[in-house]
């Protein structure tokens, strides 16, 4: 099984936006003919917007506003030996063309060896969130010069048709069952590769911006993955333990049982819980085992929606205790 290498789809990108939109933006054209704005030989004008908007697919994708003439004069040297990842020039931008899909697009043809184009199928691919569409847009660009640094890739927006390409791939069956794409997206599928992290990244890091607590990270995986669920909530109920344990801590030191039955045991000769809550406990703390033990690589629909209900009701019973405790 060979190793994924995103640079291998760089050469299928004119074909696949053929098969998938019917073609692409005339990029070298529209490079070449944007060159001199980028070294600060001509100022930017409504004429390098035409350009634009007579590209043959273009207005299929995209309409730009009508600019006033001081929006147009605030651009006439702003894209003058542009930087990577500029955040000022890409909020400015934004604020004139209120579309990061339009500006991305600007950027790169303008400098397509920093800058690439912004669409919902790489969105997708690569799990980007933000507060904003411009720190969409940067993440996106951080998240570029990453692979560009993996792969080997000359430019950004190299990256930006090579992503797309792949998009494509795993998105439409009547593309990737082309041979001279399968074995690609076979190896995509198959091997672990910096795409698959970044994208785990993003949406991890999204997820436990809006789950502080161990639980609430476990209800957003039970429905995709209850072992992972599972293993999150047993996180949240060994904690609450734990906190229960030291709250009930004396000025003297005193044995601290190890194991969870040990803990539960102890909790409940305290009085701190009845027998009822520790069976429950207990049976939360199995199923929490059953999480980390068990291969479910090869359950059966069953067996998947068998632990899917009993870590469920283990959520919704930790959630019941913690609101009853309230340490």
């Amino acid at each position: 099984m060979a190793e994924f290498d995103l640079k291998e789809l760089l050469p299928c990108y004119q074909e696949v936006a053929i098969l998938k939109y019917g073609g692409s933006l005339g990029f070298q054209r529209l490079e070449k003919s944007m060159e001199a704005v980028r070294l600060g030989r001509e100022e930017f004008s409504y004429h390098h917007l035409e350009m634009l908007k007579k590209d043959n697919l273009f207005p299929a994708w995209w309409k730009l506003p009508e600019l006033s003439e001081s929006e147009l004069g605030a651009l006439k040297w702003v894209f003058r030996n542009i930087q990577p990842r500029d955040a000022g020039l890409v909020q400015k931008l934004f604020d004139i063309f209120k579309s990061i899909e339009i500006i991305s697009c600007l950027l790169r043809v303008i400098c397509p060896q920093h800058y690439g184009i912004y669409s919902a199928p790489v969105e997708n691919l690569l799990s980007i969130k933000a507060e904003t569409p411009v720190k969409k847009y940067l993440t996106y660009l951080e998240n570029l010069a990453e692979l560009q640094e993996e792969y080997g890739l000359e430019r950004i927006a190299d990256v930006d048709m090579a992503l797309f390409a792949l998009s494509c791939l795993l998105n439409e069956s009547y593309i990737r069952q082309n041979p001279g794409y399968n074995q690609i997206y076979r190896d995509y599928l198959e091997r672990p590769n910096l795409i698959k992290k970044i994208s785990a990244r993003n949406a991890l890091r999204h997820l436990r911006q809006e789950n502080v607590y161990y639980l609430g990270l476990a209800e957003s995986f039970l429905e995709t993955d209850p072992e992972i669920a599972g293993i999150l909530a047993g996180k949240e109920l060994e904690g609450l333990i734990n906190k229960i344990l030291a709250s009930l801590q004396t000025g003297h030191k005193i044995y601290s049982p190890g194991t969870m039955p040990e803990k539960l045991e102890e909790l409940t000769r305290r009085k701190f819980f009845n027998d009822q809550i520790k069976e429950d406990l207990q049976k939360w703390w199995d199923t929490r085992n059953d999480c980390v033990h068990l291969n479910l690589a090869g359950a059966t629909v069953d067996q998947l929606q068998g632990l899917r209900k009993r870590v469920r009701e283990m959520v919704d019973g930790l959630n019941q205790l913690k609101e009853k405790i309230k340490l």
